[in-house]
């Protein structure tokens, strides 16, 4: 909901006709379309650390009061800087949050039930920013941020339920409650003891640097940056003003609106694609749909001689052209098939590629490089269209996702239905993982090598 929020907020502060007290111009906008991915990247260099020290769980449960503190800050908001500073503690503790809920969804599931899950974290995002760009479509942004205040509450609520993960209890010696805990978890209370002693610094850091963890780190990175610069994230970013732009006869925040709807099909058809086509299919499909889509975008707009965003203008068009529903057509079918691969696709293997002793470092090094990535993507975005123009930036886009394809078809190996031990051994280099997916579970029982 966070991340849709910024979406509420750039409008309501580069409108002409707005009565807001705040405005911004060029500059500022790209700091307000950034500053939460540059701050996530400081919370979750430090996630790792922290999931590590407090336990999955725990961390989830204490990061839910900055949330809360962040969202009623905005309601009090009178001048820019405290726009900036909420918006900062926003991107510091979506960071936080990365590395617990990803170890937490990668060590409670199943295998076979590991790719669904961890696509509906990604889900559970699109969701809120759906929820916020209806929330932001009938009610001012600082009503808006006040009746979002809820969501922390309940999550805090909802989170002292559920128990710690099996794997970080019996890291730290604590056999029964792991015990436990997997029996709320399957109906049943077996589970495999490990022997887990201190280690010295030297060995600690060396983890770090073999190839098990760089190889899936680079991997996980090079996704991310692909996904940055597919055109997603952008859209997502700046959707009411690029609708506006490309004058489609509909108010702009409904056809926002219409934008988080399509991404929240996705990402559900995602949830159901992933088990029965695998990671690698979905991702492969996508990046082409998405490159389809993106070089229709361009010819559009090169045909219409839109060439700049529009910022004075966020109604409907007063045009009724047929043509003028193709771009929307167009952005909806793109954020509806990103959603079903690339945009959640990443975030679903980035808890399982990483070996029981790296996964919660791991995890939050590789959420890092997302939001690097994703700064710079935001950041650069209106230096691009000066530079390019609007349909060059989605020609470079659609280069992008057809490089995507190519990356995926020779470096991304299929996860689906695989334990975690399967995948940790490719990416030890000692078997190599095939391009099917895995199907069935053989066992229920949690081992920690």
């Amino acid at each position: 909901m966070s991340i849709g929020y910024v979406t509420i907020l750039i409008p309501s502060f580069t409108s002409m006709r707005s009565n807001e007290t705040i405005f911004m111009d060029e500059t500022e906008t790209s700091w307000l379309s950034a500053i939460t991915y540059i701050t996530c990247l400081i919370g979750s260099m430090v996630s790792g650390v922290i999931t590590e020290s407090f336990g999955r769980k725990r961390s989830m449960t204490i990061f839910t009061i900055p949330f809360l503190i962040s969202w009623i800050s905005f309601n009090y908001a009178t001048k820019l800087w405290h726009i900036f500073a909420a918006l900062f503690l926003h991107g510091l503790t979506n960071g936080l949050v990365e590395a617990p809920i990803l170890v937490y969804v990668a060590e409670v599931t199943e295998p076979h039930l590991r790719g669904m899950l961890s696509v509906m974290s990604s889900q559970a995002v699109i969701l809120g920013i759906f929820l916020e760009f209806i929330i932001g479509s009938f009610l001012p942004w600082k009503t808006a941020a006040l009746v979002t205040s809820i969501v922390p509450v309940v999550n805090f609520c909802l989170l002292l339920l559920v128990p710690e993960t099996p794997y970080w209890l019996l890291l730290h010696n604590k056999e029964n409650e792991a015990r436990k805990s997997l029996a709320w978890l399957r109906g049943a209370s077996s589970c495999e003891n490990g022997n887990y002693s201190t280690r010295p610094l030297k060995a600690v850091v060396q983890r770090y640097l073999q190839k098990s963890f760089l190889w899936p780190l680079c991997l996980v990175a090079a996704l991310f940056l692909l996904t940055s610069f597919c055109g997603v994230v952008i859209l997502q970013t700046y959707g009411v003003i690029i609708i506006a732009t490309l004058k489609v006869p509909m108010n702009s925040y409904y056809a926002t609106v219409l934008m988080g709807l399509s991404q929240l099909l996705g990402s559900i058809l995602c949830v159901y694609l992933v088990r029965l086509c695998g990671k690698r299919i979905l991702a492969l499909i996508s990046f082409f749909g998405i490159c389809v889509c993106n070089t229709c975008i361009g010819a559009y707009a090169y045909i219409n001689n839109i060439m700049r965003l529009d910022f004075a203008d966020d109604r409907a068009s007063s045009l009724s052209e047929n043509h003028q529903w193709i771009p929307l057509l167009l952005i909806t079918l793109l954020v509806f098939i990103g959603n079903c691969g690339v945009r959640s696709l990443p975030w679903a293997i980035i808890g399982e590629i990483f070996s029981n002793e790296t996964r919660a470092m791991g995890c939050g090094f590789a959420a890092s490089t997302y939001y690097i990535f994703t700064f710079a993507a935001n950041k650069v975005y209106l230096s691009m269209i000066s530079s390019l123009t609007f349909p060059g930036v989605h020609w470079s886009y659609a280069f992008v996702c057809a490089f995507g394809v190519i990356f995926v078809y020779f470096a991304l190996p299929e996860t689906e239905g695989k334990t975690l031990q399967e995948i940790s051994q490719h990416f030890t280099g000692h078997t190599r993982l095939s391009n099917k997916v895995k199907r069935k579970n053989a066992s229920i029982q949690i081992q920690v090598t």
